[in-house]
């Protein structure tokens, strides 16, 4: 990627790897901005060093690393693939793939002046079912734009700029994909790119853990298809008749709710038992009125019924483990730069997110196996 065109000309003179590795570990160090990163290697000989820079080599300039981060831009897929290969390598020590994942978005601030533009629509997640992970990947606009989202308080929160999404395993918490867009689309339309580059990797057969933001039918569909188990909140509680509750558990006929109990992977149905607790002083309880058990098949409804049941004990505690990638997010923003970025234009912005993404990975790996060391 770096190399000469042709053979005229003077020899290359930057160390090109060595300034890669400089600028993943500005982030890593929490160094500021770029003019910091070359002020840190004139002055710390240790640090330049360690880098793979030799003693006689000169420090690249601002320009050199303005004219790196061009190249990483006009080969957008470098990054992404060190980092499916970084994630590979930690896999097969620490078997990360076979994680519970976790999904969400986060707000970040733009570097320029906040303007109007004209948003464009972006396919539904219906049609994202149908299409390749480039496709949904091309149509989803980059630039910066006024964006909104609700907190825990369901207060508005505005800002300018990008929307950054991320796919984290919950119990290590590696980042193992991660998208930025504009800021006015919706986290629901980037779920199912996102889960695409999650099983580009190979992960299979895991939960999926989103917040009820990504409550949507077409969702659970395109979750299945690629051997995942949707774990969501409810967006809103059911109405009914009395038949079911507000986790679509079925109920008795005195309308208490059946218990969850297991999940037939032969059948692929949700196997739930009666309320004991309840049947026993209920005055129909020899009277024949209810079932035992009812088995309730996925297929009818996979909104509905995910395994383990809504609202059993096992639901609550897969989903509590979907704040895993909310912490990743705020120590992205407070220790590596998320939310300051210094780039004007959005393809930079990309890049720097990536590399994010990166030393994030790579700090996280390694300070896993110095505890593994121990």
């Amino acid at each position: 990627m770096f190399q000469k065109e042709n053979q005229r000309g003077a020899p290359l003179s930057i160390n090109y790897e060595a300034s890669i590795r400089a600028m993943i570990t500005r982030y890593i160090e929490g160094i500021p901005s770029v003019k910091a990163l070359v002020r840190r290697l004139n002055e710390d000989v240790a640090f330049k060093l360690s880098l793979g820079f030799l003693y006689s080599e000169r420090v690249p300039s601002e320009a050199t690393f303005c004219r790196i981060m061009k190249t990483l831009r006009d080969h957008p897929t470098v990054l992404n693939q060190l980092n499916d290969a970084l994630l590979s390598k930690i896999n097969q020590e620490f078997n990360i793939f076979s994680e519970e994942v976790a999904i969400d978005a986060t707000a970040v601030k733009a570097h320029s002046k906040s303007k109007k533009a004209e948003n464009i629509n972006v396919s539904s997640t219906v049609n994202q079912k149908s299409m390749s992970v480039e496709e949904r990947l091309l149509e989803l606009p980059i630039y910066p734009s006024w964006g909104v989202k609700s907190n825990s308080q369901g207060r508005h929160n505005y800002w300018f700029g990008y929307k950054a999404h991320y796919a984290a395993t919950a119990n290590t918490h590696y980042l193992l994909a991660g998208i930025t867009t504009s800021a006015f689309i919706a986290d629901v339309s980037v779920a199912i790119p996102l889960m695409g580059k999650i099983a580009s990797l190979g992960v299979e057969n895991t939960f999926v853990l989103m917040d009820k933001g990504y409550d949507a039918q077409a969702i659970y569909e395109k979750t299945h298809d690629l051997s995942f188990e949707p774990i969501i909140d409810l967006k809103r509680v059911p109405k009914n008749d009395g038949e079911i509750d507000n986790f679509y558990a079925p109920t008795c006929f005195l309308e208490y709710s059946y218990q969850y109990e297991s999940f037939d992977k032969r059948y692929h149905a949700l196997k739930f038992k009666r309320p004991e607790t309840r049947c026993r002083d209920c005055p129909l309880n020899n009277e024949g009125l209810c079932q035992k058990v009812i088995k309730i098949k996925q297929g009818t409804g996979v909104r509905k019924y995910a395994h383990p049941g809504r609202g059993s004990l096992a639901w609550k505690k897969l989903y509590k483990k979907r704040s895993s990638v909310e912490r990743v997010n705020a120590y992205l923003k407070e220790n590596y730069q998320l939310n300051d970025t210094n780039y004007y234009k959005a393809s930079r912005v990309v890049m720097e997110h990536q590399l994010i993404q990166l030393a994030y990975n790579l700090k996280t790996f390694c300070q896993q196996k110095l505890t593994k060391n121990k």
